[in-house]
């Protein structure tokens, strides 16, 4: 017994197996424009360590953290966190701002008396007409302040030298 198979069903087949396979292939990503090379990530860490760093220990009397690690998980969730409850505010053109800190030395903090940092995400608001008058005013991104901030992750104890 033979089967028949439809002429005019074998291009819409072969189109279906060439979108299932190239599904399968691995998608890259190319860079942000704000990435830096190797070399001026080491020279940024060297101006803060000769011009800030030693500042700050010298102050505190103890070698502070300078740099700070969150899981690519971490990120991803909070990312995801951001743009679902923005949305939910009608919020658009979000971005995250990195703030500097430093804990308390009283109190249950993870490192009392070391430097963090917390992000808070943030929103452009392009339709205010307060920006497009006679003297306009320059965009800026706005803090959502009803979401919750991310901090917690780990300082470098002693620092990790870039």
């Amino acid at each position: 017994m033979k089967i028949k198979f439809p002429q005019n069903a074998l291009l819409p087949a072969i189109f279906f197996m060439i979108l299932l396979f190239s599904a399968c292939e691995e998608i890259m990503v190319s860079p942000p424009a704000q990435t830096i090379s190797k070399e001026e990530a080491n020279r940024l860490e060297e101006t803060y360590i000769q011009t800030r760093a030693t500042i700050l220990n010298d102050t505190l009397g103890y070698v502070d953290t300078r740099e700070f690690w969150f899981s690519i998980d971490t990120l991803k969730k909070y990312i995801d966190y951001v743009e679902q409850e923005a949305a939910g505010l009608g919020k658009t053109n979000l971005g995250i701002r990195i703030y500097l800190g430093a804990y308390p030395t009283q109190g249950n903090y993870p490192d009392p008396g070391y430097s963090t940092v917390f992000l808070v995400p943030t929103y452009r608001d392009e339709g205010n007409p307060l920006k497009r008058g006679f003297l306009p005013m320059d965009e800026e991104n706005q803090n959502i302040d009803t979401l919750a901030p991310l901090n917690y992750g780990q300082g470098g104890k002693p620092p990790h030298d870039y």
